[in-house]
């Protein structure tokens, strides 16, 4: 089975949400940080994020003291803000403009709901922040994934 890996980079850590078992990994601190920058670069299959594109990944590759240009990645990338732009807004699609309110209201839209409770055990709340991010990004994930994300 390949990884499916939602992932989002805080300033003093990397959490890592395994879509397909629910496991939620953070890596805290510098050393930790960069095991979690690894596995995000190494993985082989499918990595989610929300703005990773402009944000996440290049603060993985600055960890990693990593050129960008460099073709280090070793899953497809999907990038839910834009994959969320372009769904709202086709007319924008490929010319490089991103809309969108941010990850809460994009979530609360697709989703209607509220934004996800923590589970049981997780009590930081810098990792519940973080956790948050990366299970609303894979919602989001899954439901484009079935193909539920049209306007």
């Amino acid at each position: 089975m390949t990884d499916v890996l939602a992932f989002d980079w805080g300033t003093t850590m990397v959490g890592v949400l395994d879509v397909q078992t629910g496991i939620y990994t953070p890596y805290r601190g510098v050393e930790k940080s960069i095991e979690g920058a690894t596995r995000i670069l190494s993985a082989e299959g499918v990595i989610v994020s929300f703005n990773g594109t402009a944000c996440d990944l290049p603060k993985l590759f600055e960890l990693l003291k990593l050129d960008q240009s460099e073709q280090v990645i070793g899953a497809t990338h999907d990038d839910m803000l834009l994959i969320t732009s372009n769904a709202r807004w086709p007319s924008d699609a490929g010319t490089g403009s991103i809309k969108g309110p941010g990850l809460i209201a994009t979530y609360k839209y697709y989703l209607g709901s509220n934004v996800p409770v923590a589970p049981e055990g997780l009590t930081d709340e810098y990792e519940v922040s973080n956790w948050r991010d990366c299970h609303m990004t894979a919602a989001l994930w899954k439901k484009w994934k079935r193909g539920e994300l049209a306007e």
